[in-house]
């Protein structure tokens, strides 16, 4: 049965069953301290394989070690992404891996590279992953002992959230559930900063990066990925010090240098994050509206997070760009851009919005909230951000199971699952006469 499923479908079925698994997981007795209903371990799993972040109970108050163990697997798995992870299995192992699962790697990872050359693409990921993430963890130890930790709760609380800021999760299983404590801490600002930036470039971009000295010469998705990153970085930065300067609920009543760390946190985290050193609930509605903005828009293809990606924002402003200038072709940096990849960029955006759209309005009628906090809640689930107006653990079981619906596309990817329920599509032997219509 399974050699009939293409590569789409068979990624987003890996998530599902890594979902259904980590729900498993998480209603041990062992994972919690008093217990947890089905519907809150499904979502926690959703969450944290989706690496979201989103939680619809008091994270802290009620996972136990090693139920935050089962959240930290799971975190890596969704973050690595399921079909990238188990092929990286299968060759430790020693097992063999067919032509056909080098093709789904191929697809997941959005690599235009021949399959022969995935094994070595894996290798670097793994790599690339593992020296990041120790180099995280060994300076979070350090800031967390000079807390107060313990050097055992230290070295986990660093191993967790290294994780979880990698692959771009706002879990935390800090007591606060927040990092509100840690505002002015340099280390901790700059090496979440670092690790939610790295794991946000995805890794087609590192890899080429990790490879630039060879090279010497970056593809063209590599610079708009690039650019576009720090176009939006900036703005969110720049957005958070001038709308919340002076805001006494949230930067307002810190000294300068505090101010400048939250400024910079909270310009980074709505990219798909959703760690948090502020009371959202107390920002201004013109910063979170800009906030939901950036989480809609999210980080690159094959990354650890979600959104509809900055290329696709990118090839937007591009074709905007070549219409302005009455240009039929759409081009960047001396390459013409391919017209199925516009479409594709289209048919994101449309797919994308229609469900926060939908979504929202299903929240909004079943629990009774406000526009703002639930179209705040819909798209941090839908950017896999994890940020949120204090209003998941309020929502009823039917806003629950719409959330989870929005995080599972999120992050498996909106044109991947049309692609993975469409039938397979017959090529026409006819076409259409042309004829147009009027725009704008």
């Amino acid at each position: 049965m399974f050699r009939r499923l293409s590569a789409p479908r068979l990624i987003a079925l890996g998530f599902a069953v890594f979902m259904a698994l980590g729900t498993a997981l998480l209603k041990l007795p062992a994972s919690t301290y008093g217990g947890i209903s089905w519907v809150d371990a499904l979502f926690v799993s959703v969450s944290a394989v989706s690496v979201t972040g989103l939680s619809s109970v008091d994270y802290a108050s009620t996972f136990t070690t090693f139920g935050s163990t089962v959240v930290m697997v799971l975190m890596q798995v969704g973050g690595l992404g399921i079909m990238v992870f188990t092929t990286l299995g299968a060759v430790l192992f020693g097992q063999k891996v067919g032509f056909r699962s080098l093709l789904t790697v191929r697809e997941e990872l959005g690599s235009v590279d021949s399959p022969r050359n995935v094994f070595r693409l894996l290798g670097q990921i793994a790599a690339i992953t593992l020296l990041v993430e120790a180099l995280g963890a060994a300076f979070l130890v350090i800031s967390f002992l000079r807390h107060g930790l313990s050097y055992s709760a230290a070295l986990f609380q660093a191993l967790f959230h290294t994780i979880a800021a990698f692959c771009n999760s706002g879990f935390t299983a800090l007591p606060d559930g927040n990092l509100a404590a840690y505002a002015d801490d340099p280390i901790v600002n700059l090496v979440f900063v670092a690790l939610i930036i790295l794991g946000g470039l995805g890794f087609p971009v590192l890899v080429n990066l990790y490879h630039y000295r060879q090279m010497r010469r970056l593809t063209l998705h590599s610079k708009l990925v690039l650019i576009t990153s720090a176009v939006l970085i900036l703005i969110g930065v720049v957005s958070v010090a001038l709308l919340e300067w002076t805001n006494l609920a949230t930067l307002g009543g810190e000294p300068v240098g505090t101010r400048l760390w939250m400024s910079l946190f909270q310009g980074v985290t709505p990219r798909t994050a959703g760690f948090s050193t502020v009371d959202y609930s107390q920002m201004r509605e013109s910063t979170l509206f800009l906030q939901v903005g950036l989480m809609f828009t999210g980080t690159a293809p094959a990354s650890t997070g979600g959104g509809v990606r900055v290329t696709t924002l990118a090839l937007l402003v591009l074709v905007v760009y070549a219409l302005a200038r009455g240009q039929e072709e759409v081009s960047a940096f001396g390459r013409r851009i391919p017209r199925r990849l516009i479409q594709k960029a289209l048919a994101m955006l449309s797919g994308s919005a229609l469900l926060v759209i939908v979504a929202t309005l299903a929240i909004m009628v079943s629990d009774g909230l406000a526009l703002l906090p639930a179209i705040f809640e819909v798209t941090s689930a839908f950017g896999t951000v994890g940020l949120s107006l204090n209003v998941t653990q309020e929502l009823s079981t039917f806003a629950k199971l719409v959330v989870m619906g929005v995080m599972f596309l999120g992050r498996v990817g909106t044109v991947t699952l049309i692609i993975a329920l469409a039938a397979r599509q017959r090529p026409k032997s006819y076409t259409y006469p042309q004829e147009d219509i009027a725009i704008g």
